[in-house]
């Protein structure tokens, strides 16, 4: 009896290892926010993100921007698609100031967002991304 007891909590205990082991598209995959530049007058906000995720792979990528506008808080989000090159690859899209919000403005922001990679068979939808950008003209 304490066999099987061992045997089964040895086989409990490796097929969780096997659960938290990444997949090879989501292990091979990284996203950094590296520009914003404004557009408009601050309308919106061009971001470039650098992306890395496997050939032949098609991506999506989501995001939002924050930044303080004097007293109050600038807000847009945004989106892109591209198509994965196996290399470091400049991934640009635009960021929308929400419809009776504020402009964007020259300075910090907080970039939030995240990245779904897919094949004719699945999708892999990570990762998340965050990370303070300085939004130039």
């Amino acid at each position: 009896m304490r066999r099987v007891t061992t045997t089964a909590a040895a086989l409990l205990g490796l097929s969780l290892c096997a659960l938290l082991v990444p997949t090879p598209a989501s292990a091979a995959t990284t996203v950094e926010v590296t520009s914003a530049k404004l557009v408009a007058r601050g309308v919106a906000v061009d971001i470039t993100l650098t992306v890395t995720c496997e050939s032949g792979r098609d991506g999506g990528a989501e995001f939002s921007l924050r930044q303080r506008s004097g007293d109050n808080v600038a807000y847009g989000s945004g989106g892109t698609m591209f198509t994965c090159t196996g290399v470091p690859q400049a991934v640009i899209g635009r960021v929308y100031a929400e419809s009776g919000g504020f402009a964007f403005n020259r300075g910090i922001a907080l970039a939030t967002g995240n990245v779904s990679l897919c094949t004719p068979v699945d999708c892999d939808y990570s990762p998340r991304f965050e990370g303070e950008v300085r939004v130039t003209r």
